[in-house]
Order: C-alpha cells, then structure tokens, then sequence
C-alpha cells in the first residue's frame, strides 16, 4: 500500500503550497495597515498596541470607521481616542462626537503639527487646542531634545502612578480653561524654524502638554503627541501607564479611525458588510451557490463507475490502477455525465470530463 502522498503529483504540490503561500500573503496584506497611528499597524509607528490595552482590563474594544456608530456605545463608562486625523471632520459629524461626550464619554484627542484636531476641539466646544510648534529640551529629554521627558504631573486619576511621560516631536497644548495635566521643564524651547538651536527669539519655559476639562457630563482629554500612544512610545517610561489609566476606569474603549486614510482592504470590506443588509444577503447567496456547487460536483465523482473513477478516489489498500477503459474515450464519458446531470451545459460537462481525465491521466504517471 502506497502512502498517500505518492498519490500527489509534484506539480499539483507545489500549487497546492503557492497557493497557501499566496492566500497567507493576501490575508495579512488586507488585515494590516502602514499608516502612522493605525489601529492596524503593528509595527513601530501604529497604534495596535493601544487597541489590545483594554483587554488588560476586560474592556470592549470598538473601532469605529463611520462618526454615526457612536451612538450604538453607552457613554457613560467609554473612552474614544482620536490620533491625529488625516481629514477634517464635518459639522454633522463633530456633532455626533460631542452629543457623546456631553452624554457621558470621555475623549482623547492626540495631536502635533496637523489643524484637523484643533477644528474637532473647536467644534465639540472644548476650550483647549493645539499650538502646532515642535518642542524641544536640550536637558530633561530620553534620546534626543526632540524627545523630552514631562515630570510636571498633576495629581489626577489619569496620571496615577505616572512619574513621567516621554514626548516624540510633541507640541504644547494651549489649554484655555482647562486644567494642566503635565507640563515639560524650565529647560524646554519652542523650535518654531525647526532649526535644532535655541534661537535668540525663542525662550526657555515649561509648556503644558496635557489638559482635561468637562464638557457636560463627560470630559475632553487633549494630549499634545499622538505618538505617546504607538507601539515604540508606549514602552517609554510613564507612557504606557498613562494610557492604561484613560482606559481603567471605562468598560468600552473606542478607537476613531474614522478620519485615517490607509485602512486595509479586508477591514474596510468588514466595516462595509456590517453597515449593509443588502451586501449580507448578496454574499450569503454567493456562499450558498458555491457551496452547492461543490457538494454537486463531489456527488458526481462519488457515483463514477470505478473503472472510469479518478486515480486519487481509488482504495488505499489496493496497488491496482484505474486508467480509463480503451472504449471509454472523452466523448463517451461525457454522454455518459449529461446523463447523470442532463441540468449542465456542454462548457460544464466540458470541465468536469477533462478534470477526470486529467486526474486519472496523473495517477497513472505517479504510479
């Protein structure tokens, strides 16, 4: 008794692996993404990282694509973070973020250089924005200047147990009525030409970086540095604390990558499936039909006569081969297969006659 994969051609193993190399490719391709502060980007600069934290603390994580599914989370006891936009929200949906936040919710709102957020901040009714300058420390700082480390904490729930946070290109927060989080050191400058040095025009002083204030029942967290949040800055000192302390005290912690351009492929086909009907019946009938389709073509090969049967559905226990008879040829065993299904059209029975032939034709070459 031969082994069963002597039954296997070369040719068909090697397209057999091609094609689970090429399905493994495809599928990581469309679920991961290489945008900054992407929820789905698990390398250096992506924000996975921050959508797993919740779990520490048997959290729901939600992401949200489209600013209408807020409505579908309780307020009260959700956290929604919004990481440097790409696009602008509209009026509409700023509306619907802060009925979210006045309801209940909290939300983040990280940023450096770009105005999308500022114009978000703005439109929800909050009091602090963002200044849009890069801060740097030559002094208190992790690697470089450009990377300053804020010891300045204020005694609140969100920086319990945080001794510092370390900024990546950060900017100050202008906080308006609202209270300081954290501020940097004396030492720190605002490098506004970005030429790496302390310029005559520019003065040394701490800057606040991180602010809270209500907004109705809920409040709005400004963070001057979305990159406080992404993978390589979360195992910063204090960084990654801070984070957990935002999602501590909620039961649901909702990502915004509604405004985030590069999405992958297969979640925005997942998001658009979720958010249409129509969509879920169409693929239901797709996978219906193809299923059927299968299932009557292996109902086929089942009822073969054995003499005409492909080599791979022959017994294990047996060495004798089944080419096809001298007097069966390919136009007889297609009238013998449209009478079996007479509902076929001749491309079909075309199809099915060949993948015979060709399977017993491989069967014999391997024997």
């Amino acid at each position: 008794m031969k082994p069963p994969w002597k039954h296997v051609s070369y040719p068909r193993a090697l397209a057999v692996t091609l094609g689970v190399i090429l399905a493994i490719t495809l599928l990581y391709g469309g679920l991961t993404s290489t945008t900054a502060f992407g929820a789905y980007n698990s390398a250096w600069d992506g924000a996975s990282e921050l959508r797993d934290l919740s779990n520490d603390w048997n959290a729901e994580t939600a992401l949200l694509q489209n600013t209408t599914t807020y409505a579908d989370h309780e307020p009260n006891g959700s956290v929604a973070f919004v990481l440097s936009p790409d696009t602008e929200y509209t009026p509409r949906e700023a509306d619907r973020v802060e009925r979210f936040v006045r309801a209940g919710g909290t939300l983040v709102v990280a940023e450096d250089f770009d105005a999308q957020s500022n114009e978000l901040l703005e439109a929800v009714g909050a009091q602090a924005g963002f200044n849009g300058s890069l801060i740097r420390d030559e002094r208190n700082h992790d690697t470089a200047p450009t990377l300053p480390r804020v010891e300045n904490l204020t005694d609140h729930p969100s920086t319990t147990g945080v001794d510092r946070l370390t900024l990546n290109r950060g900017t100050p927060v202008e906080p308006g009525d609202a209270t300081v989080l954290a501020t940097t050191s004396n030492y720190s400058y605002l490098d506004a030409n970005q030429n790496g040095e302390l310029d005559d025009d520019e003065t040394m002083r701490p800057y606040p970086v991180a602010t809270v204030e209500q907004l109705g029942a809920g409040e709005v967290v400004a963070v001057g540095d979305p990159s406080l949040f992404i993978n390589a800055m979360l195992e910063r000192p204090g960084n990654r604390r801070f984070a957990r302390n935002l999602l501590a005290t909620h039961d649901t912690a909702v990502v915004d990558v509604s405004h985030l351009e590069g999405l992958p492929p297969l979640v925005r086909a997942q998001f658009a499936l979720q958010s249409s009907t129509p969509l879920q019946v169409v693929l239901g009938l797709l996978l219906v039909l193809g299923l059927s389709y299968l299932f009557e073509t292996a109902t086929l090969l089942r009822r073969l006569p054995e003499r005409i049967r492909p080599t791979a559905a022959r017994p294990d226990d047996a060495d004798a081969q089944f080419p096809l008879d001298s007097t069966t040829d390919q136009e007889t065993l297609e009238r013998w297969i449209r009478g079996q299904h007479p509902d076929w059209n001749s491309e079909r029975v075309r199809r099915v006659t060949d993948r015979i032939i060709s399977e017993n034709s491989e069967g014999q070459h391997d024997d």
